[in-house]
């Protein structure tokens, strides 16, 4: 028996692709469109809007205002009115936002509508911008890791029958160890490593991903070494130009010019990711899972307790290290930058994991089985 074709409208922001929207990019391409029509609205053009176009996929762009500023107070609810009229003229059976800054619009238009509707919640909220939000009037939450869920009904006292953990997932195709890789790694070449030990971190040059912390870590293990054992990386745009600043101000202070390097945003993630050995996260991120299916080393430090790490099992699939104390995280690294077999068996273990749990088809399996309950209830 045939099913219906829904129609299903994604509300998300536009410009480059950041983790959300690479996420957002593999649900789009993966819908059986057989059973599942996706129709974007976008808040800006840029590459995103371009991935939209090569794959086909049906999009307006219109740059809606933010929901809480004071200036905004009356073209928001005309942008929310032009959202519930495209509800309307395109017949769409489900609204998702995938940003909790495009709740309220995602609220209206299926209220308007009288339509499920689906809220991404890519980070921790506590229990005051859960209500701000208005969170709790969406039909289903989805959070995209297990310590977003959990946050979600410790703090900010979400109900557990809306919650619905489906986590971020890799392209298995794209992301691949480095053997896989013709020339064995450009990015390597390109800084001539050799056996070099390479270490990064990646993301948005800005505050709260503490670039400014892992230069200092990077520094402290310069100095006990003594060598050129290992290189640190800077990888992403710079947002914040002040905080910047000060990142290269520290680097060249302390005469680190030819250990840390800032490599600005890079377009070819895939290959810098298997150039590396390991990956330094101090923020969280999509990217930890796009390093473990690539079988380097990743050591996740600081956001996160032991029980909401579900990918990253502490001396199995990665490192963690909860406590904030730079000491531990240098010394941990200094065991892992010396210790060659140690990257071997838990970069092995990583893209093993990776590859049973991460994969991107199972994301958009959970997400169809998802619109599927919504849509015939």
């Amino acid at each position: 028996m045939s099913r219906e074709n829904h129609k299903i409208l994604y509300l998300t922001k536009g410009g480059d692709i950041s983790g959300a929207q690479r996420q957002l990019l593999y649900l789009l391409k993966g819908l059986d469109r057989k059973r599942f029509t996706p129709v974007v609205l976008c808040t800006g053009d840029g590459r995103f809007v371009k991935e939209l176009e090569d794959a086909g996929i049906r999009y307006f762009v219109r740059r809606l205002a933010g929901w809480r500023k004071g200036k905004h107070l009356f073209s928001r609810y005309r942008d929310a009115a032009y959202v519930c009229r495209l509800v309307k003229s395109e017949g769409a059976s489900l609204v998702h936002a995938s940003d909790i800054w495009l709740s309220e619009y995602m609220l209206r238009s299926a209220q308007s509508a009288d339509i499920p509707s689906v809220l991404h919640i890519r980070a921790p909220v506590d229990r005051t911008t859960f209500k701000k939000h208005r969170c709790a009037m969406a039909t289903v939450l989805v959070p995209i890791s297990k310590r977003v869920e959990m946050r979600l009904y410790q703090t900010a006292n979400a109900s557990k029958n809306k919650i619905i953990l489906i986590h971020d997932a890799v392209d298995v195709n794209l992301f691949k160890p480095r053997d896989c890789h013709s020339d064995g790694g450009a990015f390597r070449k390109q800084y001539a490593a050799g056996d070099t030990v390479l270490v990064g971190i990646i993301g948005r040059v800005e505050k709260n991903k503490e670039q400014l912390e892992f230069a200092r870590i990077a520094g402290d293990i310069v100095s006990k070494t003594k060598t050129k054992k290992a290189a640190f990386f800077i990888i992403g745009d710079i947002k914040d130009h002040s905080y910047y600043s000060q990142i290269a101000k520290y680097i060249k202070d302390n005469d680190l010019l030819d250990h840390i390097h800032f490599t600005g945003r890079r377009d070819d993630m895939p290959d810098v990711l298997a150039g590396l050995d390991v990956l330094v996260s101090l923020s969280g991120g999509s990217v930890r899972y796009e390093a473990m299916m690539c079988g380097i080393t990743v050591v996740c430090a600081w956001s996160r307790r032991t029980e909401e790490s579900y990918h990253i099992r502490n001396n199995e699939t990665g490192f963690l290290v909860t406590r904030r104390e730079p000491e531990i995280l240098t010394e941990l690294l200094l065991k892992v930058i010396g210790d060659a077999e140690l990257r071997r068996r838990i970069g092995a273990n990583a893209r093993k994991w990776a590859q049973d749990n991460l994969n991107h088809s199972m994301l958009v399996e959970s997400t169809e089985r998802l619109y599927d309950e919504l849509l015939q209830s």
